[in-house]
């Protein structure tokens, strides 16, 4: 069993505080440390002795013979008839032990692997132990996930151009026909489906009877112009298919034209005046808008003759100013292609066509930040500090090995266990989300993020600490000149700080169905060691981070908890952070105050809490 999996283990097993021996054995380990780390000045100095842990002093009964050797003697004799073990000693029958039947196993296995004990180099003659460096302090390499787009782009452009008059006049050419129901002249009944299509109008009546003489006849005495119902009309083509209206006696044929009709002429109507915007073709397109009024460019002269005719009008000419949304191929990945600390990782579709093709791609790159550690001189770990008390043997803190900084690690997740545990909901490290926005294709960047570099857990808690004037001073830069909201700000710090999971990005704005402007989600966390339980134990548990637009942050259920394997999890990214001012605190006291806090719980709600 691993170190920190033994201390998870002592954390919620036991159950009772420790022992007298116990609390002796710690007092031991202090002094040893403070030795060690040259707290207490000297051994040597006056009063020292009185450090060591059951030291009583020297006044004790023994301290009369320092000066009296035959008190001393005197006393041993008297000693030898009263003192019961003396009596063991010389009895003959006193009881005896076969070697062979105390158990050595232990120490075989000390002797046989006495550095897995003992630590590296410390043979079992006492040998003196070699050193092992203790990790640097500082900020360790981490990994984000940087995006860049590809796709159609969509964007603005002012467009100009100049609409003007066009001016037409209609010849008419009309046949006019003497109508009537009896007599030379052309039947009357077939105009009625000519007047009815508009193709015929009447013109009113014309003299029945002097009108005869154009068609070679005179009129009767008796002859009345009322009599026949006589009628002239008016048609804008020639009619076919006509005939007299007394077929037997008469053609209908006008003498003077050998035609039905009598006379034809043309006329030329009013000045048509239409706008011509042919050479403004952003005029009627929905994705171009005008901008303010257009402005008159030919209004000189305003009267002009045209085919003869003159026209006035007080402009001929405008010139147009539009505002026109267009769609281009674009990719903004360039920068992101060269940086090597950064590799493609996948595609994300932002918006689709109407026929399901992506239209708009978020290039996803996996990238890691430079370690910044700090070049400290470096600090050694000795693996042959150990002392004894009552026979059994502890080695002071100095292993530089994994399991050490696992230990580390495990008994902190107890002490953030017994911190971040939710009795509402009955959850353990549940985060909160946050996002940021970012125009696609654009210059604005309110996501920089892990971009910026990373900031340390002390300067990130103290910004946060501090307020809104404190986030803003300690973000990226220029997200306060691009006028990022005070959430993106502390989402850059906290994302530097590594408390914050990349969930994905959604589209949160389109213009003509392609996506604009994108919104990156995270999960943040209140330590980077809940982060990373959170990542790590969830791929464990199979369980998601729920979709961009609604990303699922909250934390493990104890059940859930229960099920993971701290084992397998990799806490590289912290163990600095650990190792540079780790105390490690009371894993046993930890564990009964998650499990006080678990039965307060159920006691207030009306449950049974743990036997």
């Amino acid at each position: 069993m691993k170190l920190w999996l033994a201390l998870l283990c002592a954390g919620t097993l036991i159950a009772s505080p420790a022992s007298g021996q116990s609390t002796t054995a710690k007092d031991a380990e202090d002094f040893a440390k403070s030795v060690r780390d040259g707290s207490a000045d000297t051994v040597l100095r006056n009063g020292a002795q009185n450090d060591v842990p059951g030291y009583g002093g020297t006044n004790i009964d023994a301290s009369k013979y320092l000066e009296d050797e035959e008190g001393l003697t005197d006393a041993g004799v008297n000693a030898r008839y009263t003192d019961p073990n003396y009596g063991v000693v010389i009895d003959p029958a006193r009881p005896e032990f076969d070697p062979t039947t105390i158990d050595l196993s232990a120490a075989k296995t000390i002797e046989d692997t006495p550095e897995n004990f003992l630590g590296t180099g410390l043979g079992v003659g006492g040998a003196a132990a070699s050193c092992e460096p203790l990790p640097n302090t500082g900020t360790g390499a981490s990994t984000y996930y940087e995006t860049c787009n590809q796709g159609d782009e969509i964007y603005t452009q002012q467009q100009t151009c100049t609409s003007s008059l066009d001016v037409r006049f209609d010849k008419v050419q009309t046949w006019l026909y003497y109508t009537s129901t009896q007599g030379p002249y052309v039947g009357k009944a077939p105009f009625a489906q000519h007047v009815a299509n508009g193709t015929c109008v009447s013109k009113g009546p014309f003299p029945y009877c002097t009108t005869l003489g154009a068609y070679g006849y005179s009129p009767t005495k008796d002859c009345k112009n009322d009599n026949y119902a006589p009628e002239i009309f008016e048609c804008k083509q020639e009619i076919q298919g006509l005939g007299a209206s007394s077929p037997d006696w008469f053609s209908g044929i006008y003498p003077g034209t050998g035609k039905h009709w009598f006379s034809t002429s043309e006329t030329t109507s009013p000045p048509i005046v239409t706008r011509n915007d042919a050479a403004c073709p952003f005029s009627g397109n929905a994705q171009c808008v005008e901008q303010g009024v257009e402005v008159c460019t030919d209004s000189d002269p305003v009267t002009r003759i045209i085919d003869g005719i003159p026209v006035t009008q007080p402009c001929w000419a405008w010139a147009r100013t539009f505002q026109c949304t267009q769609r281009r191929s674009a990719n903004d990945c360039a920068e992101l292609d060269k940086k090597p600390e950064c590799t493609f990782d996948h595609d994300e579709c932002l918006s689709e066509n109407d026929d399901g093709t992506c239209n708009v791609f978020d290039k996803v790159y996996r990238c890691t930040t430079p370690d910044t550690s700090s070049g400290n001189p470096p600090a050694y770990i000795c693996g042959g500090d150990l002392y004894c008390i009552n026979g059994e043997c502890t080695q002071v803190e100095r292993e530089a090995s994994t399991e050490f900084k696992d230990a580390m690690v495990a008994v902190q997740t107890m002490g953030n266990v017994r911190d971040h545990f939710d009795p509402e909901t009955m959850t353990l490290f549940n985060g909160e989300k946050a996002g940021c926005h970012k125009p696609v294709f654009g210059l604005v960047n309110c996501c920089a993020g892990k971009t910026s570099g990373l900031l340390t857990t002390a300067a990130g808690a103290a910004a946060l600490a501090s307020g809104p004037a404190a986030i803003a001073a300690l973000a990226t830069p220029f997200l306060t000149m691009f006028l990022c909201s005070s959430e993106e700000m502390m989402l850059d710090v906290k994302d530097r700080m590594g408390l914050c999971h990349y969930v994905g990005t959604y589209c949160s704005d389109k213009v003509l169905g392609v996506c604009t402007s994108k919104r990156k989600s995270y999960c943040c966390f209140e330590s980077k060691l809940s982060r990373i339980l959170q990542e790590q134990g969830r791929a464990q548990l199979g369980k998601t981070w729920g979709k961009p637009k609604e990303p699922d942050c909250k934390g493990f259920l104890i059940e859930e908890f229960q099920k993971l394997d701290l084992s397998q999890m990799d806490f590289t990214e912290v163990y600095s952070e650990f190792i540079d001012a780790a105390k490690v605190p009371d894993e046993v006291q930890t564990s009964l105050e998650i499990q006080d806090k678990i039965d307060e719980y159920y006691r207030l709600h009306g449950g049974a809490g743990t036997p």
